[in-house]
């Protein structure tokens, strides 16, 4: 037996770089002001050490909402050369080194495959099958119910709208998925996210799109504790997570 291996970094809100065997990417960035007094990945940002020392950067922006897309993710091709870009249809964006995708669209690359799904809100969500694992960035896909506000149609009708995206993502293995855990759902928060759990299993889900409000995180890991999906505690910017999977050698 031998493990994958990656190293996921929380950059912001739903920003995060991943490390796997032969790539480093990057999802939703958006904040590019570091954490005072630190820097890099440990100030939750993306610099040129980076981009630098990761020569097989792809970058991934799921919809063009201010907290997912930040234009500055384009200057890193200054650094680097074989940087590569995959983001949703509606990002204002065009470039040589730059993949434009709708929902429902599946790209092949030498070195990855890439699935699209739509999202509840805008934008697509991303299935990476990379290095041997197969991560799943949900971009704003998520049972956005707003159950303190909404009337009981209103709420029926956001759940059959995220179900019925979420009957093209069912039956994909997941290694790695990061999803929405959002406070400002109030009583609510965890619902999409369990939901997510128990439709499509995944060996780990990140939760993500919380800002600074760190309590919903660890809420949400205590809630999934007796679930067979890990949900790793995340209580700063910056901070890192290891993800491994094992798997058996052949003869």
């Amino acid at each position: 037996m031998s493990d994958l291996r990656a190293k996921i970094h929380y950059l912001y809100h739903s920003g995060f770089a991943v490390k796997t065997t032969d790539h480093f990417l990057v999802f939703d960035y958006y904040n590019d002001n570091p954490c005072p007094g630190k820097k890099g990945l440990e100030g939750g940002v993306i610099t040129e050490k980076e981009l630098a020392a990761n020569t097989n950067t792809v970058v991934f922006v799921s919809h063009g909402h201010g907290d997912h897309y930040n234009p500055v993710i384009l200057e890193w091709q200054k650094e680097n050369q074989n940087i590569r870009y995959i983001l949703s249809s509606d990002v204002p964006a065009k470039g040589e080194k730059i993949q434009s995708l709708m929902p429902h669209e599946k790209l092949e690359l030498s070195d990855m495959s890439i699935k699209t799904f739509g999202s509840t809100d805008q934008g697509v969500s991303f299935l990476i099958s990379v290095d041997g694992l197969d991560i799943f960035h949900a971009g704003d896909l998520n049972w956005w119910h707003w159950m303190d506000e909404s009337s009981d149609e209103e709420i029926k009708l956001s759940e059959k709208d995220f179900l019925k995206e979420m009957e093209h993502i069912i039956g994909n293995r997941i290694d790695i998925a990061f999803f929405p855990v959002d406070p400002r759902l109030g009583s609510g928060y965890y619902l999409g996210a369990e939901r997510f759990i128990n439709l499509t299993k995944p060996s780990m889900l990140v939760p993500m799109h919380f800002g600074d409000n760190f309590e919903a995180v660890a809420a949400f890991a205590l809630r999934a504790q007796n679930c067979n999906t890990a949900v790793p505690m995340i209580f700063r910017r910056g901070q890192s997570v290891l993800f491994r999977k094992s798997i058996r050698d052949e003869a």
